[in-house]
């Protein structure tokens, strides 16, 4: 009978521990499923931050290391990105870049003054430069994957702008617009001269 007893008692002791070790089992894989789902939704910082010795703990801190480095790489972008964002806006020129579908994806301030309205990110290039040798130039750059360029005399009344589109991975392209109205003028002017001479 005692011997009974202690098999039960043994038997109690052993289901005990083995919920006990279950539960912090599972309590360690919601942490790290909780830290899949931080990640996922942008949020690079998210640690796991296991402390045991176990192949758990081994997998956890091989997810933080990924996760640091993704971080840091993720931090090394956007600085690139700022830093290209302010040598676009120091340009003279405008800028804009354009997705595959022609919609816009960024704009620098001179292309904004330009507009006279405000810019939204993923609207239609159409709806912001009504230009149509604009557009075609754009078009062209996106279907041929080829450098375009034209002379675009309607996006500002009374200013002609040389448009350079450029193709760009992803199916995307950059227009670059250099103001020449002065240099068109001059050079109307000297056909001018020349007409009225001869």
């Amino acid at each position: 009978v005692n011997l009974l007893w202690a098999a039960l008692l043994a038997l109690l002791l052993a289901t005990l521990v083995s919920v006990l070790r279950a539960h912090s089992v599972a309590r360690r894989l919601a942490r790290i499923v909780e830290f899949a789902h931080r990640l996922s939704a942008g949020d690079f910082s998210a640690r796991i931050g296991e402390t045991a010795q176990d192949e758990i703990a081994a997998v956890a801190n091989a997810l933080d290391a990924t996760a640091a480095r993704v971080e840091a790489v993720f931090r090394e972008l956007e600085d690139s990105r700022n830093e290209m964002e302010t040598v676009l806006d120091s340009m003279e020129e405008a800028v804009i870049a354009v997705d595959a579908q022609s919609r816009i994806h960024w704009t620098n301030r001179v292309m904004v003054r330009l507009a006279g309205v405000p810019i939204h990110s993923g609207g239609a290039l159409v709806e912001t430069v009504r230009d149509p040798d604009l557009l075609a130039c754009v078009e062209q750059a996106l279907r041929l994957r080829v450098t375009a360029s034209t002379l675009a005399r309607s996006v500002v009344p009374g200013r002609t702008f040389e448009v350079s589109a450029a193709p760009m991975l992803g199916g995307s392209a950059v227009v670059v617009l250099h103001d020449v109205t002065e240099i068109d003028r001059v050079e109307k002017t000297r056909r001018d001269f020349i007409a009225n001479v001869s």
